[in-house]
């Protein structure tokens, strides 16, 4: 998905009786809208409004005895004089006059147009003027010469502000050709509006100056705003665009200042985020700010805010709190407006009472007070969304707290292949429509908000969560547990939000199933549920659903006319046409993944609304309690309202002690086998149903202590620094990974940003919420945004791989100089790493993943990854550095079952192909080709694995167990060792004893369980059968605490 490039419209202004601009205010509780005066320098007067309302009333009577006045002094030249001095009389009587009419012109105009009133969501809607109010109210002083429905065309051209340095009375610039609002054949395809303009700043020039505009200079964009924070040593000068070159996209700028449209029919109906600096002296560069990473969590103190932060700046806190709650309201509106029932800011829509009904319906939200008289349970089955008064406080700290120090705020969803999005474009799943609503929004507010999608298809979480937060990202404020289909045990549920409670650098607010949250919310953590609602008016048939809005078209339809909302449950595409790149791969006609149980795209959109919804509303909240907090004390809102570090340590210290996960006495993790156990494609007596001993099961204390880990599965956050990759100990050529070709370097065959997809976006009459609540780009012209660094950011880069350089040297001292102490534990040359999807598959509506040649869907955005590295027993050892072990605990998923996978190793007849690998010159040419066509093989490969565990997820079919192979090449030898000492020599029965099912394709190996044991660790791995390499063994995740 390209990020939002739409503009914020602008809002309405008028002037109180000093004639200073002032803000119109959304409707708040109580009814009235809030006034306030700019604290800069007064501003001039507007001019007259255009509009038919002037003249009107006393205005008029004034023209009239102008006209009476004048025929009858004609006659004489005294009488001429007499005209003439009386001429000049009543023009100034009249002048006089038409500013007192101006005035009201304005004021009505005002009430019109109104700048952001948009119903707030816990509002009395029926303080909200109806259209035909505000009507008759303007009627009553409109011009007899012009209809009341002309000044609707251009309010915003009429109520404009002059900037000092022109006269009162010098007309404004109109924009030229402007499109009629409602007239959506006339309009340019938007992405080629807002592309140009993001592209070619003098395409601006064209947009009126007498709006109210600011100095957007000093806020340019000075670097790329995204930078990798892990350098994969050899990798430095990869492409960006490649997972290891790092994003290539910007982000929108996080950023109080952004580019504005006055001229757009968006503008005219919904607002826009008019906000500048007050004072003067700061206008058009940003305000001194204190060294937020010098403090934990940037928890700074209020005294550590210098002269001129804006933090502190009364003037500037309060315009900038106003906007920010407009700006929320707005955007809570138009997704009430999406589907039917919402109401513009200019109160141009009126509801009817049955919509009124439906209004109240779409998305219920209720604020329990006694969660324990009365439990989620009770909420859901009413379908209403819900959170506490505790946990809504929380979020409001969270939310206060990263606008306050320009922190991010990241949400993640772990779940299965539906939640994943299955049968849709990926920037169709429903988490990121939720932060395609939310992205622009808090990037006004000055904060890079971010939503992970991490489901996987054909899994659930456990394997995920079993590394803690270092797959999910350390940094979440926000999470969701969507895998109640392939997860039935409360157990997993308890152990994912026990572990993002635990592992993490903050205390998520915890979201998405209402059983056990009593639990997390005794102990603090925040809690909350998504719940339904109305999904919008019914679909009847072909021609009614044209009436229907476009977001709920097809979406709803009567039990007996289901027919016609499943033939329309998809609309997905592959590829849009664009000018720098012609696909090689005939691209199929629509996304795959396709089952009954996945929703399509128009369920995943309303899904994502209600998500966003829900924060939106506890944003609203953060915002209001901030402003009443700081309306007696001032600015600086205090520490103890904001600062987070004691509420997130206070939340992981009691974490521990929620019921519900594993527990040794009763049910340690891994000591039933469920099903069969296969060895050589066939079940065995021996293993079948077999109880395991307490060495193959897992510890229940990996529910109460932080995991840490690294895999190739994905998508997952910072997807290279918590790859398997970056725990490679390097082998003697210093080479973590001997392919001199990875996947993960691969660049990829386009640049963003995606065409917009038209399946995805709504026609030009339609409401649009990324485009309403849209932060624009800041100017990023004048550098490379793709190539420079800082000269930090160099510095960084330089002492991390001299550091790793000095290690690799370190390395061959010890292996030439103690070879005969630890001969055996050196890395091998056979080692074969299957990357899988290339570029950058962060699981973000920012990734750029599978941007390849060979792609049949390059729109389909997939980001289901189940990359591995494997041996044979040609491979030599296989090495792990795992660092920062501090609970004693050290394991591994393990596949054993595959055949031949090791593909470095083809063609060689002893360990390490003699002791040189493939780095001769004529293999390293050879391997370059080969490993471009293994990648493929492999991805393909992968593929057909997924959509078989999908086809499990059926609830018809699903197994809870199904063993997998130990082996399909007779008898080996299975060794490891830590800090180079062999602690196992197990053959294929021995294996198969330790091989602990974990969860649904979930095998895996314990090779530590000693509390004892704390520091950094090396773990060896290697595979002996007598020189054969049918036999292969594959690691796909290494977890540890």
């Amino acid at each position: 998905m390209e990020p939002s490039n739409r503009v914020d419209p602008p809002a309405f202004i008028s002037r109180d009786n000093n004639e200073e601009v002032v803000e119109n205010q959304p409707f708040i509780r109580g009814g009235e809208p809030k006034s306030d005066v700019r604290a800069s320098s007064p501003r001039r007067p507007q001019r007259p409004a255009t509009s038919s309302r002037i003249g009107s009333g006393k205005g008029k009577a004034a023209t009239s005895s102008f006209a009476q006045v004048l025929s009858p002094l004609e006659d004489t030249l005294h009488s001429r004089k007499k005209a003439f001095m009386l001429l000049v009389s009543t023009l100034l009587v009249a002048l006089i006059i038409m500013v007192s009419v101006k005035h009201r012109a304005v004021d009505i105009e005002k009430d019109v147009g109104k700048g952001d009133h948009a119903v707030s969501h816990h509002a009395n809607p029926d303080l909200i003027p109806s259209p035909k109010e505000v009507e008759q109210e303007a009627s009553a002083a409109a011009s007899p010469h012009a209809s009341v429905e002309e000044p609707a065309e251009k309010p915003a051209e009429e109520l404009v502000s002059v900037p000092s340095d022109k006269a009162v009375d010098e007309p404004a610039n109109e924009p030229a050709n402007e499109p009629a609002a409602n007239d959506s054949a006339t309009l340019a395809p938007a992405e080629e509006i807002f592309n140009k303009i993001d592209s070619d700043p003098a395409v601006l020039d064209t947009t009126p100056k007498d709006y109210h505009e600011i100095d957007l200079s000093g806020y340019k964009v000075q670097g790329p705003p995204r930078k990798p924070t892990f350098y994969l040593p050899g990798t430095e000068n990869t492409v960006p665009g490649s997972a290891t070159g790092g994003r290539i996209e910007d982000y929108p700028i996080t950023n109080h200042f952004q580019h504005r449209n006055p001229t757009s029919p968006t503008a005219k109906t919904w607002g826009w985020f008019d906000f500048e600096d007050p004072d003067p002296l700061w206008r058009g560069k940003p305000r001194p700010q204190p060294d937020f990473d010098s403090a934990e969590n940037r928890d700074v103190m209020v005294a550590d805010f210098p002269d001129g932060a804006w933090q502190k700046d009364d003037a500037y806190m309060k315009r900038f709190l106003e906007e920010a709650r407009k700006l929320v309201n707005r955007t809570m509106e138009s997704i009430y407006a999406e589907y039917g029932v919402g109401i513009p800011p200019d109160g141009s829509v009126q509801l009817t009472d049955e919509q009124l009904v439906q209004r109240e319906e779409f998305s219920p939200f209720v604020i329990i007070d006694d969660l324990e008289n009365e439990p989620p349970t009770k909420i859901e089955a009413q379908g209403k969304q819900w959170t506490t008064r505790q946990s809504l406080d929380g979020f409001a700290r969270r939310l206060i707290h990263a606008i306050m120090t320009g922190d991010t705020f990241n949400m993640v969803m772990g779940g299965h292949s539906a939640a994943a999005g299955h049968g849709n474009n990926f920037v169709q799943s429903y988490f990121i429509k939720a932060g395609e609503t939310l992205e622009p929004v808090f990037a006004h507010l000055g904060v890079e908000l971010s939503a992970f999608n991490l489901a996987q298809g054909g899994m659930g979480t456990f394997q995920q969560a079993l590394a803690g937060m270092d797959l999910r990202g350390k940094h979440t404020d926000f999470i969701m547990w969507d895998s109640s289909m392939t997860e039935k045990s409360g157990q997993l549920f308890v152990f994912f939000m026990k572990q993002a409670l635990i592992s993490g650098n903050r205390a998520p607010f915890l979201f998405g199933d209402g059983r056990g949250m009593r639990d997390f919310h005794a102990i603090g953590a925040g809690v909350g549920e998504h719940g339904g609602g109305w999904n919008g008016p019914i679909t009847v048939d072909e021609v009614q659903a044209l009436q229907v809005p476009w977001a709920a078209r097809y979406l709803n339809c009567e039990r007996e006319n289901q027919a016609i909302c499943k033939q329309h449950e998809y609309d997905s595409g592959c590829w849009v046409d664009r000018d720098d790149y012609t696909p090689v791969t005939p691209q199929d006609a629509q996304v795959g993944g396709r089952a009954s149980w996945h929703p399509g795209n128009r369920v995943h959109k309303i899904r994502g609304r209600r998500i966003a919804l829900f924060v939106l509303r506890g944003l609203d909240y953060a915002l209001q309690k901030w402003a009443e907090l700081t309306a007696e004390s001032g600015h600086p809102l205090a520490e103890e309202h904001w600062h987070v570090t004691e509420y997130y340590k206070d939340i992981k210290e009691k974490a521990p002690s929620v019921p519900g996960c594993y527990t040794d006495e009763t049910f340690p993790i891994g000591k039933k086998r469920r099903r069969g156990l296969r060895t050589g494609g066939n079940t065995t007596a021996d293993f079948h149903g077999r109880q395991l001993d307490i060495e193959g099961s897992w510890p229940a204390r990996l529910c109460d202590i932080p995991l840490q880990g690294r895999s190739l599965w994905g998508p997952r956050a910072n997807p290279v620094e918590t790859s398997l990759v970056s725990i490679l100990k390097p082998n003697p050529k210093g080479d973590r990974d001997p392919n001199p070709n990875p996947a993960y370097t691969e660049e990829p065959v386009y640049l963003p940003p995606e065409k917009m997809m038209p399946w995805d976006t709504p026609p030009g009459n339609e409401v649009n919420v990324k485009q309403i609540a849209g932060a624009r780009r800041l100017d990023v012209s004048g550098h490379n945004r793709h190539l420079q660094r800082s000269q930090k950011e160099l510095m960084l880069m330089k002492s991390k791989i001299e550091a790793d350089h000095r290690h690799r040297h370190d390395i061959a001292e010890i292996n030439n100089s103690s070879r005969h102490l630890a001969e055996e534990i050196v890395p091998g040359y056979g080692i074969s790493v299957d990357w899988g999807r290339t570029g950058v598959c962060d699981g973000t509506s920012h990734h750029w993943c599978d941007k390849k040649d060979s792609n049949k869907c390059l729109l389909g955005g997939t980001q289901d990854n189940r990359g591995m590295i494997c041996i044979d027993s040609l491979s030599g050892w296989l090495v792990f550095e795992i660092k920062n072990v501090k609970h004693g605990f050290i394991g591994a998923r393990i596949q054993a079952w595959h055949k031949n996978q090791a593909w470095m190793t083809e063609g060689w007849t002893e360990v390490n192909n003699g002791g040189n690998g493939n780095y001769d010159q004529r293999d390293r040419a050879l391997l370059e080709k080969k490993s471009s066509e293994r990648n493929a093989e492999f991805i393909a490969q992968m593929e057909r694995e997924i959509e078989e565990d999908i086809l499990i997820e059926d609830p018809k079919q699903r197994r809870l167990g199904g063993g997998q192979s130990c082996g399909v090449a007779g008898d080996y030898t299975f060794e490891f060792a830590i800090n180079g000492e062999i602690k196992a020599s197990w053959n294929k029965d021995q294996f198969c004893q330790h091989y602990t099912r974990l969860a649904y394709n979930f095998d895996a190996i314990k090779f530590m369980d000693d509390e004892s044991q704390t520091g950094d660790f090396e773990l060896a791995i290697r595979l002996k059968t007598g020189g054969g390499r049918e036999q292969t063994t594959c690691i796909s995740h290494i977890y540890w605490a």
